[in-house]
């Protein structure tokens, strides 16, 4: 694969991809994802017949990972794989796809991993979230509170501090949709905070975090929202050394991401007459 499927850029401590379509992205971070918090294959590497097999993040359209899974899940790999390059492979090629390669080669080019990819350069950035061409800023927005989720300590506090505050009838309520959605206990604070502390732009029409978890709940979501949205600045300041508002994508960026990633249209196969006999 010449041509890079994704587009890329760096606010402070996070990579954000953006691709064309689900089965690229998929194909790009669908093991990794997997390594990183799978119930079944948290840690363990997958070859990709067995990954082939498995029917990896069913349904993602939005990923999200520490960028410490990189060198793990390599090392990882080249202890159950031969992994050594040649003269027409880089040392990736033989037992990644065309997707996985061009992600690494980018993290390496970009001085994010060494050129073996089993450490991480000093101060490169230490997140990454993706999502596609096609998703609202929301969607971005969700995956970058995971990423502060990553890093920020005071604002696992808070959310801590908010669900055990939470009324019991909405607590069971908030679990039991998460268990729909098929969250384990271990990220059900993770994500109340990325569900409801989502700053929507004004310029975009979206509908209230507040309601995501049904109507009943929505008062003390209203809460715990207005909770977030005022402590979350401060946290991206102090645990992450970044404003909040230089993470948003700019336009003009996911628009020519929407472009260059168009799916090229197919050429038609003209169709040839039997000849008589």
């Amino acid at each position: 694969m010449a041509e890079r499927p994704f587009r890329a850029v760096v606010h402070g401590p996070i990579v954000t991809l953006v691709f064309g379509d689900r089965h690229t992205q998929h194909a790009a971070l669908a093991r990794l994802e997997t390594f990183y918090e799978s119930e079944k294959f948290k840690s363990v590497y997958l070859s990709l017949e067995t990954a082939e097999r498995e029917k990896l993040c069913r349904g993602y359209e939005a990923f999200n990972l520490p960028m410490q899974i990189f060198p793990a899940w390599i090392k990882a790999m080249c202890a159950k794989e031969e992994v050594a390059p040649t003269a027409e492979m880089t040392w990736h090629e033989a037992t990644c796809t065309a997707e996985e390669s061009a992600l690494l080669r980018y993290l390496i080019e970009r001085d994010v991993l060494d050129s073996t990819g089993t450490s991480l350069v000093e101060h490169a950035p230490t997140y990454l979230i993706s999502a596609l061409t096609t998703s609202a800023e929301t969607v971005f927005a969700h995956e970058r509170l995971h990423a502060l989720y990553h890093f920020s300590a005071p604002y696992r506090a808070l959310l801590a501090e908010l669900w055990e505050g939470m009324p019991g009838t909405v607590k069971d309520a908030v679990q039991f949709d998460m268990q729909m959605r098929g969250y384990s206990a271990t990220v059900w604070q993770d994500e109340l905070g990325a569900y409801l502390g989502v700053r929507v732009p004004q310029n975009v029409r979206a509908a209230d975090p507040s309601v995501e978890f049904g109507k009943k709940s929505a008062e003390t979501c209203r809460e715990i929202r207005r909770a977030l949205l005022a402590h979350i600045p401060r946290y991206w300041r102090e645990s992450a050394g970044v404003e909040e508002q230089v993470l948003q994508l700019a336009p003009e960026f996911l628009l020519q991401a929407r472009t260059e990633l168009r799916p090229k249209p197919k050429v038609p196969v003209a169709k040839t007459r039997k000849q008589k006999k």
